[in-house]
């Protein structure tokens, strides 16, 4: 939806300008984009009471954390499933925790440390993915307009 609305992101465009100045504003979305992943994980854990039933928490979790995360790719126009991976890896670990037959709590535990141990680089493999897709957005220089360029064209705002 948003190339549909600003078609202009998607364009190569190179510009020569401060590499020290392009530099730092490159890095300072790079880390906007990764803390507004983050904070999409962590923002619903703190929003939810604890004394809420546990299948009601965590599918409030799980549901505002998908909220926000769909921000951050449209935002940020990231790939939807390396940005989902942490998603899909908590949902996994709950059903891990859940499986109702282990014999005892020292079972469930090793299930879920050899969960996370394979999960792992899956998880890697997803921010490698994200970063390399910030780097090409950034690259193109979609996120970085002139300041001394208009916004919109002239005959943008015009009824037809």
């Amino acid at each position: 939806m948003t190339r549909v609305a600003r078609p202009n992101l998607s364009k190569l465009c190179y510009r020569r300008e401060n590499t020290k100045s392009i530099f730092l504003i490159r890095t300072g979305l790079k880390l906007i984009a990764i803390w507004s992943i983050l904070a999409a994980y962590i923002i619903p854990f703190f929003l939810i009471p604890h004394t809420v039933h546990p299948l009601i928490g965590w599918g409030l979790y799980l549901l505002g954390s998908f909220a926000l995360s769909c921000i951050a790719m449209n935002t940020f126009l990231l790939p939807m499933l390396p940005v989902l991976v942490p998603w899909l890896g908590i949902f996994g670990v709950l059903l891990v925790m859940a499986y109702p037959w282990y014999s005892d709590g020292i079972v469930r535990a090793l299930a879920v440390f050899a969960y996370a141990f394979c999960a792992s680089p899956v998880a890697w493999t997803a921010l490698v993915k994200i970063m390399s897709c910030l780097n090409v957005s950034l690259e193109r220089e979609g996120f970085l307009p002139r300041l001394s360029e208009s916004a919109a064209p002239a005959g943008f705002n015009k009824l037809y």
